[in-house]
């Protein structure tokens, strides 16, 4: 029989995640050390292995909740209004999600271009994000085409990678700049030139 964590192990097990997403998010996979992630959570480090496995292990958890906080379920049908106002509304929330976070960029992006060579595990859990979400993304702008609410016949996927790849780049761009104005740019040409 298992035996069950007791609520201080679950704390501490939710501080090293806490801990470990920011760090990630701030100083990316190779800037962070399991030794960082264990002091910024207020843990002994003999704890860190009680809750996961290695650091590779403690990203793959930060990328499954980056991925979880990126409003993917607004651009479901069960949440009201036409697909472009979820579209519209998605793309708003992400653009104000990078905006709020300053030199950061996107979590995904920067273990994008910071993985590949480390670890296939965690570059496949980041290719099947961005995958999850340009799939919910073709299929809100595949209904708002159905509904007449936008144009063209460019296939609905291609045009979600494209606006998922658009934002990478602008908050790449903000991320160097530590300007989100070309997040700004990216919401307003999307909203007003591409989805129409």
């Amino acid at each position: 029989m298992a035996r069950s964590k007791s609520p201080a192990s679950a704390g501490t097990r939710q501080r090293l995640s806490d801990a470990a997403l920011d760090l990630f998010h701030l100083r990316g996979y190779n800037g962070t050390s399991v030794q960082d992630i264990v002091a910024a959570a207020g843990a002994p480090k003999g704890t860190f292995y009680n809750h996961f496995g290695s650091k590779e292990d403690l990203a793959l958890d930060s990328v499954a909740r980056y991925s979880e906080a990126m409003g993917l379920e607004m651009l479901d049908g069960r949440q009201g209004g036409t697909a472009r106002e979820r579209i519209i509304a998605h793309l708003r929330y992400i653009t104000g999600l990078a905006d709020t976070m300053g030199d950061r960029g996107c979590l995904l992006g920067n273990f994008a271009s910071e993985i590949p060579a480390h670890s296939d595990v965690l570059r496949a859990a980041v290719d099947a994000s961005f995958g999850r979400w340009v799939a919910t993304l073709g299929d809100a702008i595949e209904q708002a085409r159905a509904a007449g609410e936008l144009q063209g016949d460019e296939p609905a996927r291609s045009l979600a990678g494209f606006i998922v790849s658009s934002y990478e780049g602008a908050a790449a761009r903000a991320k160097a700049s530590g300007d989100p104005a070309a997040l700004r740019e990216f919401f307003d040409i999307t909203t007003t030139r591409i989805l129409t």
